[in-house]
């Protein structure tokens, strides 16, 4: 795999596995049983023992890094450079990962976090970031598109992207039913922009 970038891979890997040294500093005065898992009012509803949390899911994540850079090194390599979008995209898991997880022992000690907030905020800024560099993409991986017709439709459907952005962060604002609404209008959000896609794709 000589296209694939081994020196961000390392070290957006490590930046993922440094929650640990958190929780190793912490390891006493965390209980046995951590919360993992929370519904749309941040009430949890799914627990994992100590141990895991504080090693299994940053190594998880570390997986999931590896699937996100080899997907994007060989989008680049068979489509062309956006290093731009690559090193946005690089650094989206390790970022939620570092949150996530001092969030996560943050609540295990304690903390008066309001987890819907910060996981909508983390889910309208990813939308926020994609949707921006959705338009500067000429083709559409899998498909045998033309250029100015995926252009067409990556600018559509960033456009759609950035209003659902938008959605998600006004809806830290408001009760926690409207982060229920947003979830909803993903499936519309979906719909439309593969309707969109077909028929544009299809003149």
């Amino acid at each position: 795999m000589k296209f694939f970038k081994w020196k961000v891979f390392i070290i957006t890997s490590l930046v993922c596995l440094l929650p640990i040294l958190l929780g190793l500093s912490l390891w006493n005065r965390l209980p046995e049983v951590l919360a993992i898992h929370f519904d749309v009012y941040g009430t949890p509803d799914n627990f994992a023992p100590k141990g895991f949390v504080v090693f299994g899911l940053p190594v998880l994540m570390v997986i999931l890094q590896w699937f996100c850079c080899f997907i994007n090194d060989l989008n680049a390599h068979k489509h062309g450079e956006r290093k731009k979008f690559e090193a946005v995209t690089k650094w989206i898991i390790p970022c939620m990962t570092v949150v996530l997880q001092v969030v996560t022992l943050g609540y295990g000690l304690g903390w008066h976090v309001d987890v819907r907030k910060v996981a909508t905020l983390i889910v309208g800024v990813v939308f926020l970031v994609i949707g921006n560099y959705l338009p500067k993409f000429d083709y559409i991986k899998h498909y045998d598109v033309k250029a100015e017709k995926a252009r067409k439709i990556n600018r559509f459907i960033g456009y759609e992207t950035v209003v659902m952005g938008i959605l998600f962060l006004v809806s830290m604002f408001l009760p926690s039913v409207s982060t229920i609404v947003c979830l909803v209008l993903l499936i519309p959000y979906g719909i439309i922009g593969a309707v969109y896609g077909i028929v544009i794709g299809r003149k």
